[in-house]
């Protein structure tokens, strides 16, 4: 079986410099850039996921583990039920349950503080692929969320949830700061530093 293989000569590497990143070979990333650009896509990506039965303090463990600031949360069948992100767990919402239910912080589980999905909103495929990233940036600031959910209908008109767009991969791709978009008191100044750079 190893008679079909053959050795590979190694090169010597002490004349390279420089590591290459997928963001240089992409053209650079605007406000007039597609929003399709800043949208983690679950065709590509797996979506990070947590049991909604799971207790807090471990969901916010996964989220630092998988380096990601939310979780879609899921029922015994994987069905989505909810998202819950590290400001809900870090915020008020868990001591405010534990004080209403007179339970320690061990017993609160991403259930009891998660955002049902029947209380969330998103943008459709379709609409993000019409739409430009200081678009996106617009819709977050007024918001004043971290995360934007995206759906569209996969085969037999079954709805999905297609991919995400959070605050902190639109700053980093745009190269500004993470509280920009929420600091800046209109959208003429966030425009001014990501043309030209520096703070607000």
């Amino acid at each position: 079986m190893l008679e079909s293989f053959r050795h590979i000569r190694l090169q010597e590497i002490a004349d390279v410099k420089h590591l290459l990143s997928p963001e240089q070979l992409q053209a650079p990333i605007g406000l007039t850039s597609p929003s399709t650009d800043i949208m983690t896509d679950f065709e590509k990506v797996e979506p990070v996921k947590v049991s909604q039965e799971v207790q807090v303090d471990e969901a916010l463990e996964w989220m630092k583990n998988q380096h990601v600031r939310l979780l879609f949360a899921t029922d015994k069948n994987n069905a989505l039920t909810g998202v819950i992100t590290a400001r809900d767990i870090m915020g008020s919402r868990v001591m405010s349950y534990m004080q209403t239910h007179g339970i320690p912080r061990e017993y609160v589980l991403v259930k009891h503080v998660m955002v049902a999905k029947e209380q969330l909103q998103a943008l459709t495929f379709e609409q993000l692929q019409h739409s430009k990233i200081g678009d996106v940036m617009l819709t977050l600031k007024d918001s004043g969320e971290q995360h934007i959910l995206v759906i569209d209908e996969g085969l037999a008109g079954v709805k999905r949830i297609r991919g995400i767009i959070s605050a902190s991969d639109v700053s980093r791709k745009l190269k500004i700061g993470f509280d920009i978009m929420y600091e800046a008191k209109s959208f003429a100044e966030i425009e001014r530093v990501v043309t030209h750079g520096g703070g607000i």
